[in-house]
C-alpha cells in the first residue's frame, strides 16, 4: 500500500499507463491482448515486458511488477524504463533504499522517463530543498507538459512559502506547462482556490498575461468563487480595474468578453454602443416607454452603501440609475441623482453581487465614461 509522500506514485501510475507504455506497434496490440505476450518473438519481447511492467504497476501488484521489471532489465540493460520501474516496485514493496537506487540508475541513463523525475521530486520535498524539487518538477514537465494535470506536484510546493516562491520562479519564465497550471479545471475546490490565492499573491514577481489567466478567472466565477477570481483579475489585469472596485472603468474592452467587464443588455428598443478609438466610452439610448438595463458587471464589495460615480454627457444626464443586487441586475429602488454627485447604493450579503446600469426612457442618446465606486465613511 502506498501512504504519505508516495501518494504521488499511485496518481502517477493510474493517470498515465499510456506515457509509460512504448510506442511499437507490437506492444499497443499485447497492451490491449495480455495474452499476446506469448506470441511476440522473443527479440521483441522486452518491449512487451515492460508493457506489462507498467501493467503491474498501474494495478499495484509490486511483486509482479519486480519480476517483469527485472526481466525487461535483464533483456534490455541500456532502457531507462526497466531500472524505473523496478524502483517504482521497490517503492509500492516499503523498500526505500533498494528503490533509492535503481532510481539513481535510471537517472543516469536520461531525464525523460516520468518516474524518475517524480521520485527525485519527491526526494527533494522531503529533504525541504524547495529549489531542486522546483527544477526537476520542470524537467518532468517540460518532457510530459500533460503531467501537469496531476495536483499532487502543485500543491505540493504550495503549501509552503518557499516552495511556492520556488514555483512562482519557474512560472516567471513563462514554461510549456504553464497553460496547463493556469487552464487544468479538473482541480477540487480547494485545490483551485489556493492556487488562485497563489497567483495573487506573487503578483508581483510573475509577469503573467491578462489573457492567460482569465481561463482560471472565469472556472472561479463559475464554481462562485468571485473574491479570488476578481483578486486573480486586479492582478494581472491592471488596465481594466483602473476603477478600483469596477472592472474597465472606462469602457475601453466593452464587448471583450472579459469575465469582470461590462456585459451588455442591448435589445430592439435600446441601443449600446462603443465610441472612440483611443479614449473610448460607451453611448447608450433607450427609445423604449419603460426604465431598461443597459450595462452590468459581477462586483465583489463587501456589505454596505457605496457611492458610484461617472461622466454622463447629454440631455436629462439623471436618467441613468444604478442597482447592485444578488446573482441578477435587479431594477434600482432609489430615486437615482446625478453621476457627477455620486448615487448612493447598498451592497447586499452575497458571494454573486452585481451592478448594474438603467436608463430611464427619454429621446436623445448618452455617453458614460470614467466611472467608479467608493465606500461611505472611506
Amino acid at each position: 500500500m502506498i501512504t504519505g509522500r508516495f501518494r504521488w506514485l499511485a496518481t502517477l501510475l493510474a493517470g498515465l499507463f499510456g506515457i509509460l507504455a512504448i510506442f511499437s506497434g507490437l506492444d499497443r496490440y499485447s497492451e490491449h491482448q495480455p495474452s499476446a505476450i506469448r506470441l511476440i518473438p522473443q527479440v521483441f519481447r522486452v518491449d512487451a515486458l515492460r508493457v506489462e511492467a507498467a501493467r503491474a504497476l498501474a494495478s499495484g501488484d509490486a511483486v509482479r511488477a519486480e519480476a517483469l521489471a527485472t526481466r525487461a532489465i535483464l533483456a534490455g540493460p541500456h532502457d531507462a524504463r526497466g531500472p524505473a520501474f523496478l524502483g517504482a516496485a521497490k517503492l509500492l514493496s516499503g523498500e526505500q533504499s533498494s528503490a533509492d537506487k535503481a532510481f539513481a540508475v535510471a537517472r543516469n541513463m536520461g531525464l525523460r522517463e516520468p518516474l524518475v523525475q517524480a521520485h527525485f521530486f519527491d526526494a527533494a520535498l522531503a529533504e525541504g530543498d524547495y529549489a531542486e524539487a522546483a527544477r526537476q518538477l520542470d524537467i518532468l514537465l517540460r518532457a510530459h507538459p500533460r503531467l501537469a494535470r496531476i495536483d499532487y506536484f502543485f500543491t505540493s510546493l504550495e503549501a509552503s512559502g518557499e516552495g511556492r516562491a520556488q514555483l512562482a520562479a519557474r512560472l516567471a519564465d513563462d514554461p510549456l506547462w504553464s497553460a496547463s497550471y493556469l487552464g487544468d479545471f479538473r482541480a477540487s475546490d480547494e485545490v483551485l482556490r489556493s492556487r488562485a490565492r497563489f497567483l495573487a499573491g506573487a503578483g508581483e514577481g510573475l509577469d503573467l498575461s491578462c489573457k492567460s489567466v482569465e481561463p482560471l478567472v472565469r472556472e472561479l466565477t463559475q464554481r462562485n468563487y468571485m473574491r479570488e477570481a476578481r483578486d486573480i483579475s486586479r492582478t494581472y489585469c491592471a488596465r481594466r480595474n483602473q476603477g478600483g472596485l469596477l472592472a474597465d472603468p472606462q469602457f475601453e474592452e466593452l464587448g471583450n468578453g472579459n469575465t469582470f467587464g461590462w456585459r451588455r443588455h442591448g435589445s430592439g428598443d435600446v441601443r449600446i454602443s462603443s465610441v472612440g478609438e483611443s479614449d473610448k466610452s460607451v453611448e447608450i439610448e433607450n427609445r423604449a416607454g419603460v426604465t431598461r438595463l443597459v450595462l452590468s458587471q459581477p462586483i465583489v464589495l463587501e456589505a454596505g452603501e457605496y457611492r458610484v460615480f461617472g461622466s454622463v454627457a447629454g440631455a436629462n444626464a439623471d436618467r441613468v440609475l444604478i442597482s447592485v443586487t444578488c446573482s441578477v441586475p435587479g431594477r434600482p429602488r432609489g430615486g437615482g441623482g446625478a453621476l457627477g454627485r455620486g448615487q448612493l447604493v447598498r451592497a447586499p450579503d452575497c458571494p454573486d453581487q452585481v451592478l448594474g446600469i438603467w436608463l430611464r426612457p427619454g429621446s436623445g442618446a448618452l455617453r458614460l465614461d470614467d466611472m467608479r465606486m467608493e465606500r461611505v465613511g472611506d
